[in-house]
């Protein structure tokens, strides 16, 4: 790979990382509220669902922006990886390293599948990596 391109790849996971930076918060969902507890705060029992519909898509829409960055900012780092690393290794470090970028790999398209379910607006418990809780991080440096 030339060497501009492999700036430009540095270039563009750089602007990814400060982008998921900037926008750290965007996978916590919106807080949602029981009917009940609305029917509390507004008179005459008047619930705004559309607004309260709005809120929770528009969080939907800012938490798979993020699962798409970090899915691709992971997807990056393994191009990098594969770019830069030499590929004469030995064949234990080399199936060492190939374990971990299948695992990044599978890990950067979960993000993805993550992203579409939600927008879909369905079940999206089992979509992302095993070792991911509640909120995503940017992908680790692979070294």
């Amino acid at each position: 790979m030339k060497s501009s391109q492999m700036l430009e790849i540095e270039q563009a996971l750089h602007a990814i990382r400060l982008i998921l930076a900037d926008r750290k918060g965007d996978g916590e969902s919106a807080p949602s509220f029981d009917l009940t507890d609305l029917n509390k705060l507004l008179p005459a029992g008047k619930i705004p669902a559309r607004n309260v519909e709005e809120d929770r898509f528009a969080s939907q829409e800012r938490a798979a922006i993020r699962l798409c960055l970090t899915s691709t900012a992971t997807l990056l780092d393994v191009v990098r990886f594969l770019v830069t690393e030499p590929a004469t290794r030995s064949s234990n470090d080399r199936a060492q390293h190939l374990s971990k970028l299948v695992g990044d790999i599978r890990n950067g398209g979960r993000y993805a599948y993550h992203a579409a379910l939600m927008l879909l607006g369905q079940d999206t418990r089992l979509a992302l990596p095993s070792n991911t809780l509640q909120q995503t991080q940017p992908a680790p440096e692979i070294s």
